[in-house]
């Protein structure tokens, strides 16, 4: 229900329920508050207006004719149209088929070659804003990264993202590499950085990095599926770091006395170091390189104990990244450097809306104007 509704309709009684004496005007005194029953309804208003440029022959024979007022789009369609374009493209809906559904919905009729035309304006109106929200991550005291695969054609790439607690911004490079993890995240990132244990981020000091223990959790599951002492290992270290997640996630916990969690969890922080350093001294060489490899960044496992506000896992990026996966298995990707533009515009706008709380369609469309009246773009960043 809403609190401020468009109209207002009181009715009162006719008859009384218990005795079936008649209720009149006169009698119209509430008894207790009303009883509120709210009816919302979808009215599409479409508006057509015609601009008739007129001709004027001069006395020296030139003919002119009138320019289209400032404020004016030199296309068929205005930011309105445009927006909801791009918000259906964000939604993973096909060209064809947000043609079909304006048609269907609105009454208002877009081919599919105009959507991409409308596409593309979004994407274009949408280069500063995915600028401010870059530099406004490069400042975050956290961000959570994570990436996945991406087709360009017949060609692989790779889709990142980096996703604070406001804002999140997508990126898709040409390959899974530390250059293209510099440009997203900076050759130095000022906060802390949760991933998982890719090569690609070990330039991260770590410092300022948590390890995802989701992650971490798997690798131990697939390790306790092997067969002899490397089994063993992992069933044990799966059990340890599950006893860990049950403390941090109990419900009563305050999430800001670090001391407190420190000390819970001091116990699984021995035994799981004890038994990665019992996997080094094993027989079987994958199972002690692995051991190796969470020992060398050990601390980086438990820098969410350290610093407050730091999340045990990167869960935050792998629910940003859904929707775009989603997108990748239903449209295919890419096929041009403006498509994959436009979809880390969407992407970004998209989630950073999400996580200010902000309409989509209406941040797009307040975007699109301001783009067709060449102003400055506002930020969906709210101050």
């Amino acid at each position: 229900m809403v609190a401020e509704p468009d109209h207002v309709e009181t009715y009162w009684p006719a008859v009384c329920d218990g005795c079936g004496a008649p209720i009149g005007e006169e009698d119209h005194v509430a008894d207790g508050d009303p009883v509120a029953h709210q009816v919302t309804a979808v009215k599409v208003l479409v508006e057509v207006t015609e601009h008739r440029r007129m001709r004027v022959r001069c006395q020296c024979g030139h003919c002119t004719l009138a320019p289209l007022p400032v404020g004016v789009p030199e296309g068929a369609f205005d930011a309105s149209v445009s927006a909801a374009v791009a918000t259906l493209t964000a939604a993973r809906v096909s060209r064809r088929e947000t043609s079909r559904l304006l048609e269907d919905l609105c009454g208002v009729q877009v081919s599919v070659a105009s959507v991409e035309a409308l596409v593309k304006q979004a994407s274009e109106a949408l280069h500063d804003p995915y600028v401010r929200i870059l530099e406004h991550l490069d400042q975050a005291r956290v961000r959570c990264a994570d990436e996945t695969s991406w087709r360009r054609g017949s060609d692989t790439r790779w889709l990142s993202v980096a996703a604070a607690i406001d804002a999140a911004l997508f990126q898709i490079a040409a390959r899974r590499d530390r250059e293209s993890t510099r440009a997203l995240l900076g050759d130095c990132p000022e906060g802390v950085i949760v991933s998982d244990r890719y090569a690609v981020y070990p330039y991260i000091d770590d410092t300022k990095r948590q390890l995802c223990l989701a992650h971490v959790l798997r690798d131990f599951i697939a390790l306790g599926e092997r067969a002899g002492a490397p089994g063993r290992l992992g069933r044990k270290l799966r059990k340890c770091l599950a006893g860990a997640f049950k403390i941090v996630n109990e419900p009563d916990r305050d999430p800001g006395d670090l001391t407190v969690l420190q000390a819970d969890l001091a116990p699984s922080r021995q035994t799981l170091q004890s038994l990665l350093q019992h996997g080094t001294r094993g027989r079987d060489p994958q199972t002690a390189r692995f051991c190796a490899g969470l020992l060398e960044r050990y601390d980086a496992l438990w820098t969410f104990t350290r610093i407050e506000g730091v999340p045990a896992t990167n869960n935050t990026a792998e629910r940003a990244l859904r929707h775009a996966v989603m997108w990748r298995r239903t449209s295919y990707g890419t096929q041009t450097d403006h498509g994959d533009r436009a979809v880390e515009r969407l992407l970004t706008i998209r989630e950073t809306c999400r996580l200010q709380g902000r309409r989509l369609h209406t941040y797009l469309a307040a975007a699109i104007t301001a783009h067709q009246h060449r102003q400055p773009v506002p930020t969906p960043l709210l101050a």
